[in-house]
């Protein structure tokens, strides 16, 4: 029997939710059917139940504390520090929070540069660092806490925020502040289970024959389905 396998979480609903909350996350759910599968095969997992800020988990999994951590976005820098399922587990979209009154439509990044827009973003997130490669747009990235994106929008002292979908969809939809997303789905890609360096041969591929095992008989798709509903 392979060493047992650690799963981490993010504080980023509604991708998990916390030990005790009555809702399930997208990543809750992978994370159980994995797990249910890999017991099958003999490899025993371990659900770590605290919620981390995405930094500490990065710096965990690259610690081996711990070993797999779903829903994260690929860049070249964490392809040298990480490996990756061979099968990605959703694609969201970015997309910007805006003020409700606000009727700027933008339809690509072309059209927030040509405008200098200040944007606000979350601080370490992979969306983050690829909207800093468009020369023009202002990006404000001291935000750890969506909430307090959202809120800055509120209030206008930033016009917008931008992250992806599956995040701000969420908490749009349950807020009360002034404010809506831009129709607008600027990119779509992939996230994907992220693997420690520390996993074995063994281990890894006993995951991702699970995941494959999750996509061909359609578990998957079933629980992604509710998450990109708005």
């Amino acid at each position: 029997m392979q060493p047992e396998l650690i799963f981490g979480k993010q504080n980023s609903a509604p991708k998990y939710f916390a030990r005790g909350s009555q809702q399930r996350g997208l990543c809750d759910l992978i994370y159980d059917s994995l797990k249910s599968r890999l017991a099958q095969k003999q490899q025993r997992v371990r659900i770590d139940p605290n919620l981390y800020p995405i930094k500490r988990v990065l710096a965990m999994v690259l610690a081996g504390d711990v070993h797999v951590f779903c829903g994260a976005g690929r860049n070249k820098k964490r392809e040298t520090l990480y490996s990756y399922s061979l099968h990605p587990v959703y694609q969201p979209s970015n997309v910007l929070a805006m003020h409700k009154d606000d009727p700027y439509i933008a339809h690509d990044y072309v059209a927030l540069q040509k405008d200098q827009l200040k944007i606000g973003a979350f601080f370490g997130a992979s969306s983050t660092t690829y909207l800093k490669t468009f020369r023009g747009i202002q990006v404000v990235d001291h935000f750890t806490q969506l909430e307090d994106g959202l809120n800055a929008v509120a209030r206008k002292k930033i016009p917008y925020f931008y992250y992806h979908d599956l995040g701000l969809s969420y908490l749009v939809n349950r807020s009360s502040l002034p404010i809506k997303l831009m129709p607008t789905k600027f990119r779509t890609y992939s996230h994907w289970l992220l693997y420690s360096l520390e996993m074995t041969k063994i281990q890894i591929e006993l995951l991702d024959s699970s995941l494959e095992e999750m996509i061909n008989d359609g578990e998957l798709d079933r629980i992604r389905e509710p998450f990109f509903k708005y």
